[in-house]
């Protein structure tokens, strides 16, 4: 059975690839001259600040630091994947103010926030594969029951906002988006 946490942590990886996708879309838009949807690009970067860098990094740090104490060698990677975290943050917070300023419309504000998108979800997808390919498997070869027990028990169980039963109100219409072209199988703006 997977724990709890890694199967949390997976979840999550799936949702935020969803959102990457769509961002990845709209990104597209405006490499190609069109006019993307700023108030969902919007959306979606309130979202990834306000739940994936508060909620899921943390999550994830708790089991990099257990396996630094099982496996003193995977220090390296460890402290590159928090390096990245913090990274990924930084970057998601110039893409969102960046969108913030969406209003400028030249060739300039585009090219700049077209970068900016495309370096956020790079990293993101990156960050995920190296987590999922790496230290998930290590993790799961290393630790112990009670270590997956401790790591349950102090990665407190946060509903989110977007994808759980309940979607928060703010993220109604991002939440119908996704719906939508799930259905429909559609990946474009």
């Amino acid at each position: 059975m997977m724990p709890k946490v890694i199967a949390a942590l997976t979840r999550d990886h799936t949702n935020i690839l969803k959102l990457l996708d769509i961002l990845e879309s709209e990104i597209l838009a405006i490499e190609v001259g069109k006019t993307p949807d700023f108030p969902l690009m919007q959306d979606i970067m309130r979202y990834m600040s306000e739940h994936s860098d508060r909620f899921h990094h943390p999550k994830e740090d708790l089991i990099f630091a257990k396996l630094l104490r099982r496996d003193p060698d995977v220090r390296a990677d460890v402290e590159d994947l928090i390096e990245e975290h913090f990274l990924i943050r930084i970057t998601g917070q110039e893409f969102a103010a960046l969108l913030r300023t969406s209003g400028v419309d030249s060739v300039y504000a585009r090219e700049r926030l077209g970068i900016a998108g495309s370096t956020y979800v790079r990293a993101q997808r990156d960050h995920m594969n190296k987590e999922e390919r790496n230290l998930f498997p290590l993790a799961a070869q290393l630790f112990t029951e009670k270590d997956w027990q401790d790591l349950d028990e102090a990665s407190e169980t946060i509903d989110d906002p977007l994808f759980d039963e309940m979607t928060a109100d703010d993220y109604q219409r991002l939440y119908r988006l996704i719906a939508e072209r799930s259905e429909s199988g559609a990946t474009g703006p």
